[in-house]
């Protein structure tokens, strides 16, 4: 039978995470799936764990992605047979009802997404990664208002898929590569739907990392988008993108540096956004020396 959903995980060197991520799919109360595995090629046992499933829907493909890995994604997509795409990162997974809740919104939507559970550790939750709802005009609520899509909750039909085209494959858009295919997916149809549940874990782990590159991959996105804005608009945006950074400098110690962002935050008419950039701003003035 041609499967429903085409599920597609890219790993590297995840065989302690990789497992359970396919535990979660074969759970599923939903079976009509087959699952792509793309490996980068993993030099600890990814390979004999995938393979140690010995189930027909699951198969693995070896491809090398040069650190993109969009690249690996392209490559699932491209050896899909499925007329849904799901994507599921190999340290993250579904809880059992996940594709059986988002199948009859198929029906009048194109792409569907929910929240995530974040987990540090493999029985605690911390939280909740939450998405939104989008409004009005989506790409212009993307850009300005930020990205509300958690990549491995999507769920987006093929046709969409082949009419908007590869994910970008460009090195100045690692870690937001996703951020803008779901603004390029926007650019063809507005059949976003959001489910306000949890419907599976999301992977942080003990020790979250960030990089001031993360800041610079984000000034790319917002300026590839920049033209799309009316005046106002791209005030909000640069507003929001000026307290991501600060958060990110804050978060790596980087004080002076959040200090210059969080000010430049407070040009904005979103008072919630305000008064968080002022506490921001205060916190760091007290850590500087």
């Amino acid at each position: 039978m041609k499967p429903l959903f085409s599920i597609i995980i890219p790993t590297f060197n995840h065989a302690h995470f990789i497992g359970r991520c396919l535990d979660s799919v074969l759970s599923q109360t939903h079976q009509n799936w087959e699952a792509i595995v793309v490996n980068n090629f993993s030099t600890d046992n990814t390979v004999e764990i995938v393979e140690s499933f010995n189930d027909s829907r699951i198969r693995l493909v070896n491809n090398a992605n040069g650190g993109v890995i969009a690249v690996s994604r392209n490559k699932g997509v491209f050896e899909a047979k499925g007329t849904i795409i799901a994507f599921l990162d190999s340290d993250d997974w579904w809880y059992p009802n996940k594709l059986e809740v988002c199948l009859p919104f198929l029906e009048d939507y194109d792409l569907i997404y929910h929240d995530l559970d974040i987990y540090t550790t493999a029985e605690k939750s911390k939280g909740v990664a939450k998405g939104r709802i989008l409004t009005g005009n989506v790409v212009k609520d993307l850009i300005v208002n930020g990205n509300g899509i958690i990549n491995s909750s999507v769920i987006i039909k093929k046709e969409i898929v082949d009419l908007v085209g590869k994910i970008t494959e460009d090195k100045n858009l690692i870690a937001v590569e996703d951020y803008d295919y779901w603004i390029r997916v926007a650019k063809v149809t507005n059949r976003f739907k959001y489910i306000d549940q949890s419907l599976g874990g999301y992977w942080v782990g003990e020790n979250i990392s960030y990089s001031v590159k993360q800041i610079d991959r984000a000034k790319c996105l917002l300026d590839k988008y920049m033209e799309n804005l009316s005046e106002g608009e791209q005030k909000l945006a640069i507003s929001l993108h000026h307290f991501n950074s600060a958060r990110m400098y804050h978060y790596l110690s980087m004080y002076s540096e959040a200090c210059d962002c969080y000010l430049e935050a407070l040009y904005t008419n979103k008072l919630n956004r305000i008064l968080k950039s002022m506490g921001g701003y205060l916190m760091c003035r007290l850590r500087i020396k």
